[in-house]
C-alpha cells in the first residue's frame, strides 16, 4: 500500500495521479484506435471532455448520495463551505453513467453520430478502471470483508478504520485483475468491426455480472443499501438489463434488414 508518492520533496496521492494516468491513457488509447479504425479522433477529443467532465460530477454526485443523506450533507456544507463537496471519493458507477451522458451531449452538440466511437473506446474503459482500482488499493478504500485465508491483506487503520491487525480480502486488485481481463477480451472482440453500441452492451453485461458478484466480497461501509443489496448491485442488474436489451433490439434491427420484406426487392430499386 502506497498512499502517497513523493518526487522531488512534493507529496502526490497516488490515488489522484492513477485517476489521471488511466484517464490519459484511455482518451490517447482511443484517439489512436479512432483513426486506425476511420473514425475522427480529433472530434472524439471534444467529446471525452464533455464525458470526462460530466463523468467526475457524477462520480461525486453518487458518492454524496450513497455516503450522506440530505441533511447530513447540508450540515456539512453550512460548517466546511461549498468547497467541501470537491473532498472526498469517487464512485465509479456514478461516474460511467455520468461519462456515458456526457458523450452522448458532447455528441449531439458537435453533431457527430457518437455510435462510430463505440469500438474505438469501449474497451479503453475496463484499461481505465484497472488502472483506476490500483489506486483504490494504494489509498486503502474499497477493501474487501474481514478473512483469515491467505488471499486476506492488512492495511493501515487510519485509511479504513478497521481494528489493528484486521486482515481483508484485496477485492480492489481482484477487480483490476478482471477489468484488464476484460479488455484484452473486448481488444479482440473489435478486431471484427461491431455494429452501432453493439461493444458498449457486451461491456454492461459483462462488467454488470463482475460487480454485482464482487460486491459480496467488499467490506467497505459507504456503499448504501437498499433492501438485501447495495447500491451498486441494483445499478449493476439495471445495467445488465440495458445491455442486454440494447443487443436484442440490435439483433433484431440487424436481422429485419437481412431478412425482412424489403430485402427481396432491394437490388431492384438500385
Amino acid at each position: 500500500m502506497l498512499p502517497y508518492l513523493k518526487i522531488f520533496g512534493v507529496q502526490i496521492p497516488m490515488y489522484g495521479l492513477c485517476m489521471a494516468l488511466a484517464m490519459l491513457l484511455a482518451v490517447f488509447l482511443s484517439c489512436v484506435r479512432a483513426k486506425r479504425m476511420g473514425a475522427d479522433p480529433d472530434r472524439l477529443l471534444t467529446i471525452a471532455l464533455f464525458a470526462i467532465v460530466a463523468g467526475i460530477i457524477g462520480a461525486k454526485l453518487l458518492f454524496f448520495i450513497v455516503t450522506y443523506s440530505p441533511m447530513e450533507l447540508i450540515e456539512l456544507i453550512r460548517a466546511n463551505g461549498i468547497l467541501y463537496l470537491l473532498e472526498g471519493g469517487l464512485v465509479f458507477y456514478g461516474g460511467l453513467i455520468g461519462g456515458v451522458l456526457g458523450a452522448f451531449i458532447g455528441a449531439a452538440i458537435i453533431k457527430t453520430k457518437l455510435s462510430v466511437y463505440s469500438d474505438p473506446v469501449v474497451p479503453t474503459l475496463p484499461l481505465a478502471h484497472a488502472i483506476g482500482r490500483m489506486g483504490c488499493f494504494c489509498a486503502g478504500c474499497c477493501y474487501g470483508k474481514a478473512t483469515d485465508s491467505w488471499l486476506g491483506m492488512q492495511f493501515p487503520t487510519s485509511s479504513t478504520g478497521l481494528a489493528e491487525g484486521v486482515r481483508v480480502i484485496p477485492t480492489q486488485l481482484i477487480e483490476s485483475g478482471f477489468n484488464f481481463l476484460v479488455f484484452l477480451f473486448l481488444l479482440a472482440f473489435t478486431l471484427k468491426r461491431r455494429k452501432g453500441y453493439t461493444t458498449l452492451f457486451v461491456y454492461l453485461i459483462i462488467y454488470g455480472v463482475e460487480r454485482f458478484l464482487l460486491e459480496f466480497l467488499r467490506g467497505d461501509e459507504i456503499r448504501g443499501f437498499f433492501g438485501l443489496l447495495s447500491t451498486s448491485q441494483w445499478i449493476s442488474i439495471a445495467l445488465i438489463a440495458a445491455g442486454a436489451a440494447g443487443l436484442l433490439l440490435t439483433n433484431r434491427r440487424r436481422a429485419g434488414r437481412v431478412g425482412g420484406p424489403d430485402a427481396s426487392i432491394g437490388p431492384l430499386l438500385k
